[in-house]
């Protein structure tokens, strides 16, 4: 008879000693018949009551305290610790819906290949009860990977073994490390998977609502030097160069505008933007390659992103960069030569097509 399999849910905690017993209680309620469950509470040395609140979670609860390092190194703390067949993190302020983490288990037990399961995230705001469903795309992960971080921490579960092989959070990043993260994981190849039904609930309240736009946005460029690095670099990542390399294009184009309070980030975002347009350029003039409808789809809308984006954007941006967007519109006339209106609608309708489908009745995040 097979051993139970072992979850080690990982709570990293700064100054939320209020919140702390009910993300541990919906952590500890995953524990089923065929599942067990660790839960790991790593206090970064918080100001409040929360080593006091810490003596009240139980004996089941592993409470680790250290000096504030940030949130990189609590994770990281919790893993030395961990024992568990698979990892999982959940922020002290948000919890797991029930059944999650069995769900995500009985995926893993289907698909015995999978590295990572992804699940769906709601936002719930303080003081109003509308639940907002964040985007989830339903495929072809490691491409979409090129362009921006598929989903909140807490929505992945991952094979240990492939968390030790990943490594740990940099503790040099004061944002995006969980999209490094990942993107380590899915240059080792992470096989990725999906459960539908499984939600874990992000609670938007008055101390995580405000957050450093610029400092975001700056770590941001930073995840798209490292991905134009990987693309360039690891032969096998993603399993679509041409659709990476499109996604890619998109997110750095995006990152051109909205850095434009760092000139030399938004340039170096601009030229990036130019160098993977080049490569999709090279790359469809050598031939697309059979692929499959869903990854022509996701050529299309990255496509179709870099050339909304570009459009009240052209003034602005540097000759090489005007020409890379003249490139794209004649590799791809049927994307190219829509109305600006038709594209928009494009875009919208190819994006809701790769993701999962709305099926719970809540409304999407913008």
């Amino acid at each position: 008879m097979s051993a139970m399999p072992l979850v080690s849910v990982i709570i990293p905690s700064y100054n939320y000693g209020p919140l702390l017993p009910e993300a541990v209680a919906s952590a500890l309620s995953q524990r089923t018949d065929g599942l067990d469950v660790e839960v790991i509470v790593v206090d970064d040395g918080s100001t409040d009551n929360t080593p006091e609140v810490a003596g009240t979670l139980g004996g089941d609860v592993v409470y680790i305290r250290q000096k504030n390092q940030g949130l990189a190194a609590a994770r990281n703390t919790g893993l030395r610790a961990a024992r568990g067949d698979y990892a999982a993190f959940l922020d002290a302020d948000d919890l797991y819906a029930e059944h999650l983490l069995a769900g995500q288990v009985q995926v893993f037990a289907e698909n015995p290949d999978l590295d990572m399961v992804i699940c769906r995230c709601v936002e719930k705001k303080e003081g109003a009860g509308v639940l907002h469903m964040w985007p989830l795309v339903s495929s072809h992960w490691d491409v979409h990977s090129c362009h921006a971080n598929l989903a909140p921490v807490h929505c992945h579960l991952t094979r240990m073994g492939l968390v030790r092989r990943a490594g740990f959070f940099d503790t040099a990043l004061k944002s995006c490390e969980d999209h490094d993260f990942w993107l380590r994981c899915h240059g080792l190849g992470a096989r990725v998977g999906v459960n539908p039904l499984g939600l874990v609930i992000y609670r938007k309240h008055g101390d995580n609502m405000t957050h450093n736009a610029e400092r975001m946005f700056f770590h941001d460029a930073l995840m798209h030097i490292k991905v134009h690095g990987m693309l360039a670099d690891l032969p096998a990542y993603p399993s679509d160069k041409l659709g990476g390399w499109l996604a890619h294009a998109a997110a750095c184009l995006f990152s051109t505008e909205v850095m434009a309070f760092n000139k030399n980030m938004s340039d170096k975002m601009q030229d990036l933007f130019v160098q993977a347009v080049r490569h999709v350029a090279s790359m469809v003039r050598g031939g697309r390659g059979e692929t499959d409808a869903q990854l022509l789809r996701i050529r299309s809308y990255y496509v179709a992103k870099c050339l909304l984006l570009a459009l009240p954007m052209e003034e602005r941006l540097a000759p090489e960069a005007v020409r890379a967007v003249m490139i794209l519109r004649h590799l791809f006339p049927e994307i190219g030569q829509l109305a600006p209106q038709t594209l928009e609608a494009r875009t919208a309708k190819h994006y809701a097509r790769l993701c999962l489908s709305n099926s719970l009745g809540l409304r999407r995040a913008d």
